[in-house]
């Protein structure tokens, strides 16, 4: 099998995360990174230029909730300057979103991703642990109001949890001009195994988005992103769709991980990883280019299509 360009890279600047999602993990694993574990802003810099001299051209920022990471505005100029990236994104629960942006104005991000499972205040504090619905709406307001085009919800669906909001999410969307993201859910950790038979296939969204909205029109993948497919409306409102469990995706696998520590993933469920940051620390960097290219080399050979290990989301940055 040919190597799939690897052109995708989900880079994690922090494990920390102040809600406490079930399927996330990050205020049930009770041991976090200590600040001495994470790599370096400079650090994160120089690694991130040497993927993208291999190829990458997508830069994601996660978690954790990455805005929690201090001179995380710093970091996103530093990373838009690098020559060759054409896309630097973030993923954020949105809840420091609004203060964030205000810190740091005219922030050169390609897009914003805002991860929110529910419209409904209560049932918030029961996903999250946290009141802070109207915070995060505040947020997504603010992430408008400052001119940033591309901004797309991202919705984990659960049966007989937040199922009966698809509409919901769909005319919020359209509302605040975002792209709204339907995500099966997969479990990656033994605890939310008894999950696992919970998740809402695609097909059965976009049945009841037809029903109360109209046809669905298939526009398909981007192709410096992940596996997500897109849809629109007549009304021009734009859905999209990450089959996690209903759609085999694993052998057109484009990403990369890197966690906070510097453990560089090239697949998510494998549990093979390159210790990265060893290589920064020594000033190794002829080493950690050497190393880099043979885990791009290999990528296929690590793809998985079942989950090999159990972990937490927020240590691995989703």
């Amino acid at each position: 099998m040919n190597a799939i360009p690897c052109s995708y890279l989900r880079l994690s600047v922090t494990d920390r995360c102040f809600f406490d999602c079930f399927y996330c993990g990050a205020g049930k694993r009770g041991l976090f990174l200590s600040p001495e574990d994470y790599l370096s802003l400079p650090e994160i810099l120089r690694l991130s230029e040497i993927f993208v001299g291999k190829g990458v051209r997508h830069i994601r920022l996660t978690g954790g909730e990455p805005l929690a990471r201090k001179g995380l505005g710093r970091l996103i100029r530093g990373l838009a300057g690098l020559k060759g990236l054409e896309v630097l994104s973030l993923t954020t629960n949105g809840f420091l979103l609004k203060d964030f942006l205000s810190k740091n104005p005219g922030l050169p991000v390609s897009r914003i991703n805002i991860s929110l499972d529910t419209m409904d205040r209560r049932r918030f504090h029961s996903f999250t642990g946290k009141d802070g619905l109207r915070r995060v709406v505040s947020g997504i307001d603010a992430a408008r109001g400052c001119g940033l085009k591309d901004i797309r919800l991202n919705v984990l669906l659960l049966q007989g949890r937040n199922d009966g909001e698809i509409n919901d999410f769909v005319r919020f969307g359209a509302q605040k001009g975002l792209t709204v993201r339907f995500i099966e859910y997969f479990p990656t950790h033994r605890r939310s195994l008894a999950f696992a038979g919970l998740y809402v296939p695609s097909a059965r969204i976009r049945k009841i988005i037809r029903k109360s909205f109209g046809e669905l029109r298939f526009e398909g993948n981007e192709k410096l992103s992940g596996p997500a497919e897109y849809y629109r409306l007549a009304s021009g409102q734009r859905i999209g769709f990450i089959s996690s469990v209903t759609r085999y995706f694993c052998c057109f696998c484009n990403r990369l991980r890197v966690t906070a520590d510097g453990r560089l993933f090239p697949c998510l469920h494998s549990d093979y990883c390159e210790d990265l940051k060893k290589f920064l620390k020594t000033g190794a960097l002829r080493s950690l280019s050497s190393c880099i290219s043979r885990t791009l080399e290999k990528k296929n050979r690590y793809n998985k299509t079942v989950c090999r290990r159990f972990f937490e989301m927020s240590s691995i940055g989703g």
